[in-house]
């Protein structure tokens, strides 16, 4: 049977809270732990909960303390994302940020150094900084290609549904813009 170092020094510092905070050291807390060491990615306490073995009976409640718990002691990151907490694994884990696709929800990490060295640089008076974590919110190619088609599908309705003069007046509003713009260059 192979040791994993990983999990003997997390066991480490879950213990040592557990004792600390005088709460009780329970193998459901350490299965849900383990679970979340050998998870990658950002999975909601719902997820986790699904990847519980089925021979090991554990609450829904227990996960989401154990989760909880383990955000305390800091071996797990929470995030909130579009209205739902994920759990990403922290222990071992390079400082990286985060790309959130608000189409789809998909996470992408990505690390750059220059935002964890902005952020050690940066004064905070009687404030100890733990970590510093950015979120870039945007499109996705995928999302982004999914609504352009959209929008061509949209005006190519809006187009059928035109009435003949509605057409007109279209084509004179483009030809006018275009005008505009060549008069715009022709006097630079």
């Amino acid at each position: 049977m192979e040791i994993n170092v990983k999990h003997i020094e997390a066991k480490a510092i879950l213990d040592e809270y557990i004792e600390g905070q005088g709460k009780r050291k329970t193998a459901e807390r350490y299965t849900v732990m383990d679970i979340v060491l050998d998870t990658e990615g950002h999975h909601s306490a719902d997820e986790i909960y699904a990847m519980m073995p089925e021979k090991f009976p554990v609450s829904r409640a227990t996960v989401y303390s154990t989760l909880s718990l383990l955000d305390e002691v800091g071996l797990v990151f929470s995030h909130q994302v579009q209205g739902k907490t994920l759990y990403e694994r922290a222990f071992g884990v390079e400082p990286h940020h985060h790309y959130i696709c608000k189409g789809c929800g998909r996470i992408w990490n990505f690390s750059n150094k220059s935002v964890e060295e902005a952020a050690a640089t940066c004064r905070t008076p009687r404030f100890k900084k733990m970590r510093c974590s950015v979120y870039i919110y945007g499109i996705c190619d995928v999302c982004y290609a999914r609504i352009y088609r959209l929008n061509k599908k949209l005006e190519k309705q809006r187009q059928q549904n035109m009435t003949r003069e509605e057409k007109r007046f279209a084509r004179i509003d483009k030809e006018l813009a275009e005008s505009a713009l060549w008069i715009k260059k022709t006097k630079k």
